[in-house]
């Protein structure tokens, strides 16, 4: 398995994953919250030889790294927290790195170090603290 790291309008991401963001399962999968990208978009993708297993697109603004959608195939333990370890090397010494993570996935999150700050019904928001808020 390779992570990839393509910027929100590479023309390699529509291979990797137009497939699908445009798949009935995978919308529902995300809760029928569209797929997004921009420039502002960095984009982790999990792969093998064969398939995407996985991606989480980061939205990069104002000094934050935002996750607010995703996708792993049959919710891999192993293939999200590769693809949150590799979003957290990339950006914690620069961004805050936040989460709007869907209820089912909170245990995957808090076990590579994010902490839940705000509950809605289906999401929570989470953050993971740079090194100089966890002195505090």
């Amino acid at each position: 398995m390779e992570i990839f790291k393509l910027d929100g309008e590479d023309q390699r991401l529509y291979y990797l994953v137009a497939h699908l963001v445009m798949n009935e399962e995978v919308l529902n999968y995300n809760l029928h919250y569209p797929y997004k990208t921009s420039p502002e978009y960095k984009w982790f993708i999990a792969a093998d030889k064969e398939n995407t297993l996985g991606f989480i697109p980061v939205k990069l603004k104002e000094g934050k790294a935002t996750i607010n959608n995703y996708y792993v195939a049959d919710d891999d333990t192993k293939i999200f927290s590769l693809l949150l370890k590799e979003i957290i090397r990339e950006f914690l010494p620069d961004f805050e790195i936040e989460s709007v993570t869907q209820i089912q996935h909170v245990p995957y999150f808090e076990q590579n170090g994010f902490s839940i700050t705000l509950y809605w019904k289906k999401y929570v928001k989470m953050k993971i603290l740079r090194n100089e808020e966890k002195c505090l």
